[in-house]
């Protein structure tokens, strides 16, 4: 910690004493004590275009696979049953990001129109407040069952359970509703144990006091230990044992196994470790170190580039169906061609409608159609 406050310290020289608007938890943490000459008007713009891409393609990639999931009645497999719920954790998230992209899009409208404020300050306050508790959700909701899924994989691997085990499926379906049931009651603990912070509409959470800070450092401690450094502890391990065991298995056998080991470590490194690093380094400049502006500002900065790519989970998650789960393409393939085969089909005359597609790729789109099989189709078999 102490060589990274000095990287940053030496990176953050140039600042001068001006003023700052205040941030908040959601988007990093602030001291209203401390002034600086620093602007932090790009974070607004930057924070809409890149959720607004997430929302997109994460909303896209984690439907589809629940509707494929759902549609092929796939469910009773140790693998699908993780997929299934990783998917409904992100979705958790991007479902709330038009409230974060309404937020951030129209945060100047306080400014301009001073009539706006107090509108705009009843309207956000609720919405904040879902939004940053939705997030957390899904956040430590995806971490932990991408652990799961790379101990599941693990013990397939090494045949300590299969994958179409009733048992074994039960006991998933119950770690998986247990990991929802403690994530929800580890954050509805932290609402009611914040319900004294204020709440502003520029800076959504804000802490009302000193103690505050001494809670949130903490409350980050024990969190960052239980719901990311033990996770990525049983990942890594678990992968140390899966990579162990592929190198003795034929190439093709273990093209899957590779690709799980490389997405998952680049989720967990590029999604949540800069993000926990940031706030960890964060808070702890709060309760140890004098509060200067430079540094102030300089955490602030990260503070956009580590939310940022901590979103960014809900759009690299969906890789994990498309690469790992075996079976998945050929679906998705089957499926894009029985609407392009029913689209021919509802637009009139059949030897007109053929003009509209190149021959070769209609007949590939009934090869598509009548080669799977739906209810035989299995991913990661």
């Amino acid at each position: 910690l102490s060589i990274l406050y000095t990287v940053l310290s030496k990176s953050a020289e140039g600042f001068t004493i001006g003023s700052v608007k205040p941030t908040s938890v959601m988007d990093g943490l602030n001291i209203s004590k401390v002034s600086c000459n620093h602007s932090d008007k790009y974070k607004y713009p930057t924070y809409s275009a890149v959720f607004s891409m997430v929302f997109v393609f994460g909303l896209v990639g984690n439907a589809g696979a629940m509707y494929v999931f759902c549609k092929l009645s796939i469910k009773n497999r140790l693998s699908t049953i993780f997929l299934i719920h990783l998917a409904a954790s992100d979705l958790v998230f991007i479902l709330t990001l038009p409230i974060r992209i309404a937020f951030y899009a129209t945060h100047s409208l306080s400014a301009t129109d001073p009539s706006e404020s107090s509108v705009r300050s009843s309207a956000m306050v609720w919405a904040c407040r879902i939004s940053t508790y939705l997030f957390y959700i899904s956040m430590y909701c995806s971490i932990l069952f991408l652990t799961a899924l790379s101990v599941c994989r693990y013990l397939v691997l090494a045949e300590r359970i299969r994958l179409q085990n009733s048992e074994a499926c039960r006991w998933a379906r119950g770690l998986c509703w247990g990991i929802w049931c403690f994530v929800l009651g580890g954050n509805t603990l932290y609402i009611l144990l914040t319900y004294g912070y204020k709440l502003e509409a520029e800076g959504c959470l804000e802490p009302s006091d000193e103690g505050s800070w001494k809670y949130l450092y903490h409350l980050n401690l024990i969190v960052l230990v239980i719901c990311f450094v033990l996770p990525l502890t049983v990942v890594l391990v678990c992968y140390s044992l899966i990579i162990h065991h592929i190198l003795q298995t034929k190439a093709g056998q273990r093209r899957r196994d590779v690709c799980l080991v490389c997405l998952v470590l680049c989720i967990f490194c590029l999604c949540f470790l800069p993000y926990h690093i940031q706030r960890t380094l964060h808070l702890h400049y709060m309760m140890h170190k004098e509060r200067a502006c430079q540094l102030l500002a300089t955490l602030q900065k990260t503070v956009v580039v580590t939310l940022c790519f901590a979103a960014m989970n809900s759009c690299l998650d969906p890789l994990i169906f498309l690469f790992v789960g075996h079976g998945f393409i050929p679906v998705v393939n089957k499926l894009v061609a029985q609407c392009a085969l029913r689209g021919q089909s509802h637009s009139g005359n059949a030897s007109q409608t053929k003009a509209w597609l190149p021959v070769n790729f209609s007949r590939y789109l009934e090869f598509l159609n009548s080669s799977l099989d739906l209810k035989t189709l299995k991913p990661w078999d």
